[in-house]
C-alpha cells in the first residue's frame, strides 16, 4: 500500500506588516523558524533592543522543545529527551500505578478533560490505540478491520483518566490504554511562549504553529494582525482573511495528515465514537484568546459535523469558529462577521455571509 501522508508545514498564510502600515522607528523585527513538533514553527518578535529580541526567539524555542518532549508519545532515537517524556510514562504504567508528572502535563489533561466531558467525548485523549491502530504517527498507515477497531475503541475513554492534582499524578485505569496529547500540546506551547513573550516586555509578535497562530497585540503600527484561513482544497489560497489581536486562530482538515487507499482520503480526524473519520466537513478554524482552547475545540468542532459543530460553538462564550464542509459550504459564527472578510473563491458558498 503506497503511502500518502502529508505534512502540511503552513496551514493558515500570515500577512506580515510589510507593506502594510509603518513601523515605529525603533522597532526591530527579528524573526527564526524551526522545525519542532513535527511542524515547522515561526515566530516573529519586534523589540528595540536586539538583545531582547534575540533572547526572546531563544527562549520560545526552547519552550516548545520543552513541552514537547513532556508529551511526545514516541520515543525517538534522534531526542533522547523523549524518553522523559511524561505521556510516554503514563502509557507505559497504564493499568499499574500512577505517574507523577510536570505542572505542564497535569494542565494539559486536566484541560482536555474539561473539553472531554463539555463535547460529550467528541475530544477524547484516550485515543491513542486508535491512533496508532491506522498507523498515525507511524512511518506507515492501513485501514483496520471493524473487530480491529472495535477492539480499540474499548480502551477509549476519558473517564478512566484519573488526575490526582495535589498528588501531581495521573493514572489509567485500563491496561492497554494511551494517552495522545497531539491535539492540544502545540496550542498549550504557542500560549506559554505568548506568555514567555509578554514577560520579556514584547508588545507585538506572531506565532505560527504549524497553523496553530498566536498574534501578541497589533501589528508594530497598530493596526490588527490580518491571519489567512486557506483554502483545504486549493494550494497557496485563501478562503479568508481574519483580523485580530491578541488571538489565536487555529485550522484543522482532512490535508494535514492523511493516506488514501481505493481512492479514499484516510485523515488523523478520527472520530473517538467510531474509531473512523469523521466526514461532514474537510476544514474548520477556530478563533480564541486561549491557543489551548482553541487547539482542543477544533477537534470536536470538526467531528460533530456543521450543525451540531455550529450550535456547540455558539454556545462558547470569546469562541468563533469556520466550517468548510464536504460539499464546500462555509459556515461561521456570528461573533465573526465584523472580522471575517471572504475573498472572491467562487468554489465555496458562503450560507450566512451578511
Amino acid at each position: 500500500m503506497k503511502c500518502c501522508q502529508l505534512l502540511i508545514i503552513i496551514l493558515i498564510i500570515i500577512f506580515a506588516c510589510s507593506g502594510c502600515g509603518l513601523m515605529p522607528a525603533q522597532l526591530k523585527e527579528y524573526t527564526d523558524e524551526r522545525f519542532q513538533m513535527d511542524t515547522l514553527i515561526q515566530v516573529t518578535v519586534f523589540s528595540d533592543n536586539e538583545k531582547t529580541g534575540r533572547e526572546a526567539l531563544g527562549k520560545a524555542f526552547h519552550e516548545f522543545a520543552r513541552i514537547n518532549d513532556l508529551t511526545d508519545r514516541f520515543p525517538k532515537n534522534r531526542n533522547n529527551n523523549a524518553v522523559h517524556s511524561d505521556v510516554i510514562r503514563i502509557n507505559e504504567n497504564a493499568g499499574i500505578k500512577p505517574v507523577q508528572v510536570s505542572t505542564d502535563t497535569l494542565n494539559i489533561v486536566q484541560r482536555s478533560l474539561y473539553y472531554a466531558e463539555l463535547s460529550g467525548g467528541a475530544f477524547d485523549i484516550t485515543i491513542g490505540p486508535v491512533m496508532d491502530l491506522w498507523g498515525f504517527g507511524k512511518e506507515e498507515q492501513w485501514v483496520p478491520s471493524d473487530e480491529q477497531i472495535n477492539k480499540a475503541l474499548s480502551l477509549v475513554d476519558y473517564r478512566k483518566i484519573i488526575v490526582d492534582p495535589s498528588g501531581g499524578t495521573i493514572y489509567l485505569q485500563e491496561p492497554g490504554m494511551s494517552l495522545d496529547l497531539g491535539g492540544v500540546a502545540k496550542g498549550y506551547a504557542t500560549e506559554e511562549v505568548g506568555k514567555i513573550l509578554r514577560e520579556l516586555g514584547i508588545k507585538h509578535a506572531l506565532i505560527n504553529a504549524g497553523g496553530n497562530v498566536y498574534a501578541l497585540g497589533t501589528k508594530p503600527d497598530g493596526s490588527p494582525w490580518r491571519v489567512g484561513v486557506r483554502d483545504p482544497r486549493g494550494e497557496n489560497e485563501l478562503i479568508a482573511v481574519l483580523t485580530v489581536q491578541d488571538t489565536s486562530v487555529v485550522t484543522s482538515g482532512d490535508y494535514e495528515r492523511y493516506f488514501e487507499e481505493g481512492g479514499v482520503r484516510y485523515s488523523h480526524l478520527i472520530d473517538p465514537s467510531t474509531g473512523k473519520q469523521a466526514r461532514e466537513l474537510i476544514q474548520t478554524t477556530v478563533v480564541a484568546e486561549s491557543s489551548t482552547d482553541a487547539d482542543i475545540l477544533n477537534k470536536p468542532l470538526y467531528i460533530l459535523g456543521p450543525q451540531r459543530g455550529m450550535s456547540f460553538a455558539s454556545g462558547l462564550q470569546g469562541v468563533g469558529a469556520i466550517f468548510v464542509s464536504a460539499d464546500k459550504q462555509v459556515t461561521f459564527t456570528d461573533n465573526l462577521m465584523n472580522q471575517l472578510e471572504f475573498t472572491n473563491n467562487n468554489d465555496y458558498q458562503i450560507i450566512n455571509h451578511k
